[in-house]
Formats: structure tokens, sequence, C-alpha cells
């Protein structure tokens, strides 16, 4: 079952992941303040799962974000407004106002962890893992297992992110995000790629070679000589110039231009500001290149859509709209596909095009291909970065954050 890549379904941004004021209601409600925060408090505690982030002042208000339990605010001032039922809001950033009844006083100052968190020398923040046969069965309690009282069946793909591991009775079980356990011997865990893309340094010179043993011709000034050795596949070369008959230099030779994924310069759009960061994606090439106006300073291979009905990816100028620590992606409302797929957990998330994002992708190692459902792949460490340097910044201890008329996201320009 497993597609081996990510279609355009975005689940976790809705009424209800994104929570709700009212749930001030409940108890979180007790430390509601009906006058501003006392004077020692040099932050605001948020005290309830899934606080939303509101642009005013209002429960009506767009939503700006998310943010964990037991991240501390900055507190930038107090003002009534509606929905809350204490009465009153918190400003905690620009265009950002939480309800009064999710938060109480601190007196440590703002902080909160960088979401998501990666445990130090590892390369994902969690470990995935996936179903390996269709009619797995999964179960509400290890206990379970020995008595075949199964809660779920689970087809083939199913990606898990592995929230604890357990032994029983000499059987080992994961559980998953949703709190199923799967017997170990049932799946196959995920590593991800250690591919990663190229610092540059305002000049566009990188290309990767498209295919395993590529010739690697000699090269005299005036035309290319016997092969001097076979390149790998993905292997990252530098582009000293284009020569006549479609032949490019390189370093210690000369290759052929189609044998490369070379990203090529573009013109800056018309609506990037001076200096501004933006993203140049060319699905021809499978390439993606961040750019500080004019300058490039990052370059990568993607994994784009792979193409037919619902699997392309749509090409134009966007921008990103929502960024996600982690997303939980799944077409399962389709009926319109052999197959479905649901993976768990996907990390370093941002949404540019309605359901299509830029991700990482831990299932695949085929970087510079074709692979999705219609969003676009990554490599880790390479989603990492670029989820770093975008706009809207996720700030620390926020699980999601969306743009606003001030802080539109980071252009994203998707060409042929």
């Amino acid at each position: 079952m497993l597609a081996l890549a990510l279609g355009g379904v975005l689940l976790g941004v809705g009424e209800a992941s994104f929570g709700d004021v009212r749930r001030a209601s409940g108890p979180g409600a007790a430390h509601a303040q009906e006058t501003p925060p006392p004077s020692w408090a040099r932050s605001l505690e948020v005290v309830a799962s899934g606080v939303t982030v509101r642009a005013a002042p209002s429960v009506r208000a767009a939503r700006r974000g998310t943010v964990r339990t037991g991240t501390r605010l900055e507190s930038l001032g107090w003002t009534r407004g509606e929905g809350c039922p204490s009465g009153g809001w918190h400003r905690v950033g620009a265009d950002a106002f939480v309800c009064e009844g999710l938060v109480r006083p601190s007196a440590e100052a703002p902080g909160g962890e960088a979401l998501p968190v990666v445990p130090p020398g590892a390369l994902l923040p969690r470990v995935h893992a996936f179903v390996g046969a269709d009619g797995t069965w999964a179960y509400a309690r290890p206990d379970d297992y020995f008595s075949d009282e199964w809660s779920e069946s689970l087809g083939r793909g199913f990606g898990l992110a592995v929230g604890e591991r357990r032994v029983l009775d000499g059987v080992a079980f994961a559980r998953s995000l949703g709190g199923l356990w799967v017997p170990e011997d049932q799946l196959r865990f995920a590593r991800g790629s250690d591919f990663e893309g190229a610092v540059l340094e305002g000049t566009l010179d990188v290309a990767w070679i498209a295919r395993e043993g590529v010739a690697v011709r000699a090269w005299n000034g005036a035309r290319p000589g016997a092969v001097v050795r076979r390149a790998r596949a993905r292997e990252r070369v530098r582009v000293l110039g284009l020569l006549p008959g479609g032949r490019v230099r390189i370093e210690d030779g000369v290759v052929e231009a189609r044998a490369l994924r070379w990203p090529r310069p573009v013109d800056v759009p018309a609506e990037v500001a001076a200096n501004e960061r933006w993203i140049d994606i060319r699905l021809g090439a499978q390439t993606l290149v961040l750019y500080e106006g004019a300058r490039p300073v990052f370059a990568t291979l993607v994994s784009s859509g792979r193409g037919g009905p619902g699997h392309a990816t749509p090409t134009g100028s966007f921008r990103i709209w929502v960024k996600l620590a982690e997303d939980t992606m799944d077409d399962l409302d389709r009926d319109d596909v052999e197959t479905n797929y649901a993976i768990e957990g996907v990390p370093w998330v941002q949404y540019f095009a309605e359901g299509v994002a830029l991700h990482a992708a831990f299932w695949h190692d085929d970087f510079g291909r074709p692979r999705s459902h219609g969003c676009v792949n990554l490599s880790p460490r390479d989603a990492r970065r670029l989820f770093a340097l975008t706009g809207p910044t996720l700030p620390p201890g926020w699980d999601a954050v969306l743009s606003t008329p001030s802080d539109p996201g980071t252009l994203v320009r998707v060409a042929p």
C-alpha cells in the first residue's frame, strides 16, 4: 500500500486541531485573571493542550498558531475581547493574542523548546516504522496480543511515529502516536536519507549526476577525450561552464548536460523585495534553490509529484501559509485511488499550495526523481534547514504558525 510519498492532504490544521479558546471552561480556567498579570510575572505559561493563538483578541479572529503546554510566552499587554470566558486576552507577539484562561503568570523568563525536538545525534525527531503486510493487527494494549483481542487492522505501508517501545513476555511492541500497539516483527523501521544539498556563496555552480555510471571525459580545451572515470548517481559536481554540443565542463572533465540535475539561474519574481528569501523549484530538474534576492544561498534535489490524476505538483507562485513542526498525513478520504496511505508525525512541514507542502521524507532515498503524491519531498537534513530559514518563523514552543498579511510567508515558485 505504501506509495513512498505524501499526497496533498492537509491534516492537523482544522478547527479541532488548532484548539478553541472555549477550552478555558475546563481545567485551565482556574488560572484566569480578570485583570492584567501581576507585576512580578515575567511570562505567561501555557497550561492547556493545543492552545490557539489568535491574530486579534477574539475567538472569531484568524488563527496565528498553536502552542505546546509548558511554553512561557512573552506578555506584551492585556485587553478585553470576545469569546474568552474571563473576558481578557494577552498579547504575546505581533498579531498574536491568547485567552487568559489558557495561561497563568510565571516568574520565569519567556521560553520554550524549538520544535520539533531532534535528539542529539539523531536525523529525525522520532523513530518511524512502516507496516509490512496488509491485515496487520494492532492492539489497544500489548496484553491484548496474547488473547487475540485486536483493535484495528492496518494496511501495508501504514506509517507509525513510534511513541513508546515495550517488550512483554518476549514480544516487542511499538506504540503509534494514535495509541495503537503493533508487534515489531510486523514492522520495518525507517532510517532516513543522509543526502543533503549544498550551501552556496552567491554563485549557482552546483549540479548532481542524474544516474549511476555517467562518463566523465577528459577535456583538452577543444574537445572531449577518453573516459577518465564513471560518476556515481547523485554525486555533487561543480559546474565550470556550458560547452557546445550539450556538454558541461566540471572540475575534472566533461559530462553530457542531460546527465545532470542542474539548477539554472532564474529571474527574481517581481513580488520579492530586495534581499528577501524565496524558493525556486524546477520540476524538470527536480531541484530547489533558496535565494536571497538574486543571490542563491542553498540548492538541493527534491522529489516532487510523480504525475497523473491527483499526483502532480502544481506550478505557479505561492506563499507558505502555514508551518507545522510535524503533521500526520493521509488520503484515507479518497475513494478514487487503488490504495490509500497514512503516515504519522511527518516533520518540518510547510504548506504553500492548499494541501501541498515542502516536508521531510524519511521513507525513500531517491531525491532527484519524482516520487510523491504532489508534495515536494526533501531529505531530513534539507527539510530541517529550509524550515529554519523560511517565513513565517515558528517561535520556540509553538507547534504551528500561520502567515498573516504583515508576515505573508516565504514565496515558493514552482516551474515545469
